[in-house]
Parts: C-alpha cells; sequence; structure tokens
C-alpha cells in the first residue's frame, strides 16, 4: 500500500514514450527488411511482452532506451509468454499465422478473460489455429492475399493484428463490421505501416500492400494519456506542470478536453504545459480512444458542472472493467457519478478526504488513484500495475 498527502503536485516531468507506438515500431522492425534503430522506448511490461514475441524472428540489441532491430530466418518452433498484453497477444497470434512455423503464445492473468474468439475464428479460414487455457498455437505458412471481414466492435487489435498480417504476405483487405471502436488505434497501425514503406488506405475497407523497408531511426513519441494524470493532479492543487516529449495523434483529443474544461493548457515542439484549474463540464465522446476516459473522469470530478463521456462501453473488456473501476474511484472520492447507455455521467467535486482506493489490478486505475491520492490525500492498496505501461510513474508522485 501507498499512502501520499494531499498536496501541490508541480514541476517538469518527462513524458513516458508511447506504449502503444513502442509495440507498432518493435514489431514492424522485426517484420521489415533493413535494421531500424528505436530511440526513446519504456521497457514497461507490455513493451518486453512484444520484444519477447518478435525475438524468433529478429535480432535484437537493446542499450538502454534504445533497440536496434533487424529481421533474421524465423525460428521454425518458437514459444513466448505475452503475460498480459493484449495488443502483443492478438498481434502475435495474426502474425505467426503468416510465417512458416510452429507457434506457441501463451498468456495470461486478466487477458484469459478478454476476448481474442472472434480473431482466432477469422485465422482459422487461413491455417490451424488452437485455442487452449492461457495459450493459442498456431501453424504458420505462406499465405496468399488476404480479404477477410472481422467485427471492429470488440478490438481494434483485431484490426491491427490482421494489417500487421497482410504486411508480412501478399497484402489484402479488411472489411471492418459494425461500430468501428477504438479507430484511432488502427489509424495509428496505419501510420506506423506507412512509415515502414508499406502502402495503407483506410476507407469502407482496409487496405494493406507494398513490402515493409525499414525507415532506418525512428523516436517513440510520448503519451500524454499517461502523463496527463499529472496534469490533472498538478493543475487541481494549484501547481503549474510542464510535460516534455512529443505529444502523439493519439492524445490530441485530451489536450482539447482539457482546454474546454478551463485549464490554461499550451503546447510546443516537445512539450505540453498546464496550468488554472478545471472549471468549466465538458461533453465529449471518446470511442475512438478510449484509455483517455480514466484522465477525463478524474478531472470531470473536479468540477461542479455536470459532464458527459460518452463511447465508454469498450472500457468492459479492458484489464478490469473501467466502467465499473473508474466509477468506484470516483465514488470513492465523494463524486456523483452514474453510467447509463454508453455513457458516464460526472459531477462533482470531491468530498471525501484521505481515501482508500483500490487498482483493481488495472495500470490506467491505479495512474487514476496515485493523482486521486494527491489531490485529496489517501493510499492506493497495489502499485505494482503501473508497470504495465509506466513503472516510473510513481516516483513523480512520491517526489517533493
Amino acid at each position: 500500500m501507498l499512502c501520499l498527502k494531499a498536496g501541490r503536485l508541480e514541476g517538469r516531468f518527462q513524458s513516458p514514450p508511447s506504449k502503444p507506438m513502442s509495440q507498432r515500431y518493435l514489431l514492424a522492425a522485426a517484420l521489415a527488411e533493413g535494421e531500424t534503430e528505436i530511440t526513446r522506448i519504456e521497457w514497461s511490461d507490455d513493451v518486453v511482452a512484444m520484444a519477447r514475441a518478435v525475438q524468433p524472428i529478429s535480432s535484437i540489441l537493446i542499450k538502454g532506451d534504445r533497440a536496434v532491430v533487424s529481421r533474421r530466418e524465423p525460428d521454425f518452433y518458437r514459444a513466448f509468454n505475452v503475460g498480459e498484453s493484449g495488443f502483443t497477444l492478438r498481434t502475435a497470434v495474426s502474425v505467426y499465422a503468416g510465417i512458416p512455423g510452429l507457434t506457441a503464445v501463451y498468456f495470461g492473468g486478466t487477458l484469459r478473460g478478454r476476448p481474442i474468439d472472434e480473431l482466432i475464428e477469422v485465422l482459422r479460414e487461413l491455417t490451424e489455429v488452437v485455442k487452449l487455457p492461457g495459450a493459442v498455437i498456431i501453424k504458420g505458412k505462406e499465405l496468399g492475399r488476404l480479404e477477410v471481414e472481422i467485427r471492429a466492435d470488440i478490438s481494434s487489435q483485431y484490426i491491427s493484428g490482421l494489417m500487421f498480417l497482410a504486411a508480412v504476405g501478399s497484402g489484402g483487405v479488411i472489411k471492418p463490421l459494425g461500430e468501428r471502436k477504438s479507430w484511432s488505434f488502427v489509424e495509428a497501425t496505419a501510420e506506423v505501416l506507412r512509415a515502414f514503406r508499406a502502402e495503407v488506405k483506410l476507407g469502407e475497407y482496409i487496405e494493406v500492400g507494398g513490402r515493409m523497408k525499414s525507415p532506418g531511426k525512428l523516436a517513440v513519441p510520448g503519451d500524454f494519456s499517461l502523463s496527463a494524470f499529472l496534469v490533472v493532479a498538478g493543475v487541481t492543487t494549484g501547481g503549474e506542470v510542464e510535460i516534455l516529449g512529443p505529444l502523439s495523434k493519439l492524445d490530441e483529443p485530451l489536450v482539447n478536453a482539457f482546454k474546454a474544461m478551463g485549464v490554461d493548457i499550451t503546447t510546443g515542439e516537445g512539450w505540453v504545459r498546464a496550468k488554472g484549474g478545471f472549471y468549466r463540464g465538458i461533453d465529449v465522446n471518446l470511442s475512438d480512444n478510449p484509455d483517455l476516459v480514466m484522465p477525463t473522469a478524474l478531472a470531470a470530478g473536479m468540477v461542479e458542472e455536470e459532464s458527459t463521456i460518452r463511447g465508454v462501453e469498450t472500457l468492459r473488456y479492458k484489464e478490469s472493467n473501467r466502467i465499473a473501476t473508474v466509477i468506484d474511484v470516483l465514488e470513492r472520492l465523494g463524486v456523483q457519478v452514474r453510467y447509463e447507455k454508453d455513457a458516464i455521467y460526472i459531477k462533482g467535486p470531491p468530498k471525501r478526504r484521505d481515501v482508500a482506493f483500490s487498482s483493481h489490478g488495472d495500470h490506467r486505475i491505479g495512474l487514476m488513484a496515485l493523482a486521486a491520492s494527491k489531490i485529496v490525500g489517501g493510499c492506493v492498496d497495489d502499485i505494482s500495475p503501473v508497470a504495465k505501461s509506466w513503472p516510473a510513474a510513481v516516483l513523480y508522485f512520491i517526489s517533493e
């Protein structure tokens, strides 16, 4: 258990490198022709999981926050554990379907209850795939041009996995079915594939073609969806916060949301500065990037006006049921909160002090709880989940 006293948080902080982009860069580098140097990597649990996943098909030289990755002749028999990394599991299962050989992908923890069956059914149309308790076995083979359909309303990672699979082989067409959830992450995958010289068209269908080639050197952008918890804690407690690191397109909606809530926030080349406070309610749809819900919800809990955060239904299928766990953090603060029809309604401000919070085994809920503890004083039962995405975060919250 970690306990924090309520007090001002301010200063200059290094933004964590984006976990989603780090994972995509590592996977793309392992599949592309040529050598790729990737800088600004944080070796969180999920990024390490991706490094394990690509090791059977690549050579990786790691020096601090830098990795040099190049494709090599794949091992025929390969086995690795992705832990609780959903993106690594779904993309690895997809990619290895198109690489000759036998692969065992092990997984555990909360991933045992999270969706993957729809993806496996699609892959079974292409090759042999067996799902076991805690593992997926794939008989990979060279595939021709893909033409597949996949549900888009469960996990964008299904689509990203199939996009990488198409890039491994002769390209292909992926038809998303139903409402497109977390679509900004599909766009992020397209951005990475294009950086590696693949051809990607996003429209009614997704078309992927061209051979992947290394761009040489890439720097991982920052992850404002994580460092935003420092912003919420900082401006709420009267501090001025500067976040260092390039801003990813994935996180721009969060900057705009904070501005709409009254925060004096400015951005520049490699930095974000914030001061002031949260004064206005907001009505925002975050279905394209539900990772932004947690810091937005905590910020909304500081405001007397009611806020509405829409497009949250897919949060049920994350490391925790994040609809329930976001509500839990806010209710412990004494904030009024309810869920109705794909939206969370929040009305602050907090009415309680020295609160006992739970991270619920979820890294983003753990960060939300840490920020809330700094604002009102309190304790978090278990901070270990934050290592999944941002191991250094706790040091920023405990430093004076």
